[in-house]
Formats: structure tokens, C-alpha cells, sequence
């Protein structure tokens, strides 16, 4: 801490001032700043935006590939039974 009459740093454990002996003054403790529940708040809302979009991205799936999707796209094909004589194209 420096001195605020002669500008001489002094050691945090000193009351006065090496150099003017003119007493220091008292160090202020900062509090720590705590996360209000506000701000838990718009930071659980912006996780929650934030997995929905990877969700709909499609993110999920291209990660494991083998997990079936259930579109109507996915069926196997139908094979078709034509009557006696008839000739498929």
C-alpha cells in the first residue's frame, strides 16, 4: 500500500507510514460478488435455447449414426407378388 501523504510503499501489515509515520489507512476488503438468482435465471434460460437449437440442428444424430430416425423414408422396400403370367418392368 502506498502512502496517501508521501507516496512510500508500506507493507499491508503496517498501521503507519515508515517513511512520515503518518498513520495509513485501514486496506478495504472487497466482498465477493455473488451470482443473483436473476442471473441463474437468464443463464439456465440460454442453456435451454442453446440445447434446443443443437436438438434441432440434428446435431444428436449425426453423432451416432446407427440410432434409426422413424422417418417414412427409412422403410424397407415392399416387394410386389404379380399374378401367374404377368411380366414385372
Amino acid at each position: 500500500m502506498d502512502c496517501p501523504n508521501c507516496h512510500v510503499y508500506n507493507p499491508e501489515d503496517r498501521t503507519v507510514c515508515w517513511r512520515c509515520d503518518k498513520p495509513l489507512p485501514k486496506p478495504v476488503v472487497k466482498k465477493k460478488r455473488q451470482i443473483s438468482s436473476q442471473q441463474w435465471l437468464y443463464i439456465m434460460v440460454a442453456i435451454m435455447i442453446i440445447m434446443m437449437l443443437v436438438n434441432l440442428c440434428g446435431i444428436p444424430r449425426a453423432l451416432n449414426p446407427t440410432q434409426k430416425t422413424g422417418h417414412a423414408g427409412s422403410r424397407p422396400p415392399i416387394a410386389l407378388q404379380l399374378p401367374d403370367g404377368v411380366v414385372g418392368a
